[in-house]
Parts: C-alpha cells; structure tokens; sequence
C-alpha cells in the first residue's frame, strides 16, 4: 500500500488546525506528517499536544515562508505520494484511499486531482472549484484548473520536476504543475470530492496583493511564452466578485469584466463537449445558478450539529425541495428570498444536501449558512 508523505504549513491558525488534522485521522491508509509552524503565537501548542499521535515530524520557529516550509516538509517525512494542506483547508473523509487507488492501478500515472469545494471561515458551503478541467498542458499556461488541496504527486515526479519552488509566494502550486506538466508527467483528472478550502478574507489569494498578478505574469512567460498575461482579467474580475465593497472604479471594471466573462462563455457554449460548459453537481461553473438539482457536499469535523438551515433563494416566492443526508425530504416555502430549514440530528462527518425547484428548471442558490 502507498504511503502519503503531507506537510502541513501554519502560522497563527491553530484555530483552524484541527479541522486539517482531524480530517486526517479520518483517512485508512498509511501517511507521514510534516507540520510546518513558522513561529506561531496563538495556542499552537495546544492544538498539536491533542494529535501527537499522527504527527510524524513537528518544526517550529522562524522560516523562509510557506513554500521553503513545504519544501522542508516534505524533505522530512516520507512517503511515495507527496501533497500539502495548508492549516486553515482539510480533506474529505478517506479520500486517501482513493487517490491511492488511482496511482496503484496505473504505475505510470504520476499526478492525481480531483474537485474541491470553497467554504467559509465557519466551514459552511460557498461552491464548488469552478476551474477544474481535464488536463490540458497548453490550458495549464493560462489557467490553474487544479486546485492545490485536492492535487497528489508520486515523489518521483516531484522530485524529477525539482520539487516546490521555494522563492515563490502566490504561485508555488501552479508553478509546480507547469514543471510537472514540462517533464511530461502523467496527470488525471478524477471525478471525486477530494478537500475543502476555506475562502474568506485575509487569504491570500483574497489580499489584492499585486505581487501575485507579478507572479501569474512569470508562469505565462515561463511556461506559455507570452509577452502579456492573457489571464489577468479573468483573476482580476474573480478576486473582485469576492470583494464586498467595491469603490466606483472597480464596480465598473468588475460589470465590464463580467460582460466579456458572458460574452466568452456564449462563445464558448457553440463548440461541443467542453469541459468548461457542464456543471458541477448541478451549479453552473463561476456563478450560483443550478439547472434542475444541485447537491451540496460539506465534510464537517465540529462536534456542534447544524441546528437551523439558512438558504437565500431566486425566485423568491417559490417551493423547494430540499433531501437531508439522502433520506430527510421536504418541500419549504421561500418567503422574501429566504428559506429557513430545521436540521435533523446528523451523525457522520459529511453533509449532504439535495435541493431544486420544482417550479423552475433553473433558479439560484445566492448565500448558504446554518446556526450551531
């Protein structure tokens, strides 16, 4: 059986540390850990004194950032599959299992990805990754469709790329992948739900820090060979989407961006069989609208229960039929735009709710949060 190697870098969020840990010991194959601390002053100590048992290799101190840490990490730990998980992202229950399937059945696969979703700070459902593709070396100089979490590489691969480029800030992973996919190493896209990723403000992919646009800008000259970088707008308009109180100069870049965004993906829709046109698990890709039924996974490591279901809806005015966990059905009115749902008490640490309209064929699932 193949044996995981995972570094772990943190700094400061050992309030988010043990959903990562926790969703490790929810995983029935073999893997080593490397948790990377940069020096934290939170209750860092705390948190790893209750998962001693699955730490294989603890540093803490001063470093040289994320990627040296990584690096280091997985310099430390060994393993034939190499992977990281920041502090503040986790793993849905034994998705290991799978991944390591995959690279058992084809020796010759060397990088493994699957879906992932985006949550909140709190853990509750945002969407689903809504770049991921089939691979596409040419698409990987313009576009990062793999989501870092949800990303597995056999060591040899790795190594044979160079490993993580530890100057790197933004840009380690998809670096990363471009050397991976340089080297003609074997990629395969799976259908699976393989990590969580919180997305709320102060990451860093939500700073705005135009260093990163510096680095997206060096991967397409790098690897794609272009003098501009044709996939600042499409960064630019997804970091400003998430951003909630524009000024009036990005409210106008960001309506202009959102046209040529339409515009693209009407062009798009005319050439059969692409990828970038299907939904995912119903959602349409990049934007809150579901055609028929969506399904909303959410792996869950708080002991609280979901006590109470918020949901914010269009159309407004309309009855939906929301499935709990496969079993529990309703149909709710939504009053003024809103849905409100008494949870049932769910065991198990994965969430699964189906809902649609049976009034209309597609409608939109706008914000998602529950009561503890």
């Amino acid at each position: 059986m193949l044996t995981f190697a995972i570094a772990i870098p943190n700094y400061n969020q050992s309030h988010f540390l043990p959903w990562a840990l926790e969703s490790l010991r929810h995983q029935s194959v073999p893997f080593n850990v490397a948790l990377m601390d940069g020096g934290s002053t939170d209750n860092f100590r705390e948190v790893t004194d209750n998962y001693s048992d699955i730490i294989t290799c603890l540093r803490s101190g001063p470093d040289g950032g994320q990627a040296a840490a990584i690096k280091e990490g997985l310099e430390l730990v060994s393993g034939e599959i190499v992977t990281w998980l920041n502090a503040d992202d986790y793993y849905f229950p034994d998705i290991l299992h799978k991944v390591s399937a995959f690279f058992e059945n084809d020796p010759e696969l060397d990088v493994v990805y699957g879906n992932a979703v985006h949550v909140t700070k709190d853990g509750f459902f945002l969407s689903y990754f809504p770049a991921i593709q089939e691979f596409n070396a040419k698409d990987l100089t313009h576009s990062c469709f793999i989501c870092q979490p949800a990303c597995f590489v056999r060591r040899t691969a790795y190594e044979g790329a160079g490993g993580i480029n530890p100057t790197l800030q933004y840009t380690m992973d998809w670096d990363l992948w471009c050397r991976l996919s340089r080297n003609k190493a074997k990629f395969r896209c799976v259908p699976d739900l393989l990590a969580a990723v919180r997305y709320y403000p102060g990451t860093k992919t939500m700073s705005g820090d135009w260093r990163r646009y510096g680095e997206i800008w060096r991967i397409e000259r790098r690897y794609g060979h272009r003098l501009l970088p044709s996939s600042w707008p499409g960064f630019y308009r997804f970091d400003l989407a998430s951003k909630n109180n524009k000024v009036l100069s990005e409210r106008v870049v960001f309506k202009i961006l959102d046209n040529l965004r339409k515009y693209m993906r009407l062009l798009r829709t005319r050439k059969p069989g692409n990828a970038r046109n299907s939904t995912l698990f119903g959602f349409l890709r990049w934007e809150p609208v579901v055609e028929e039924q969506c399904t909303i996974y959410v792996p869950w490591y708080d002991s609280r229960n979901w006590k109470r279901l918020h949901l914010r809806v269009e159309p407004s005015e309309a009855d939906y039929r929301v499935i709990i966990d496969g079993v529990d059905a309703r149909t709710v009115r939504a009053h003024e735009g809103f849905l409100s749902i008494k949870m049932p008490c769910l065991t198990g640490c994965l969430k699964k709710i189906s809902m649609s309209c049976p009034g209309d064929s597609v409608w939109k699932l706008l914000s998602f949060k529950c009561d503890l």
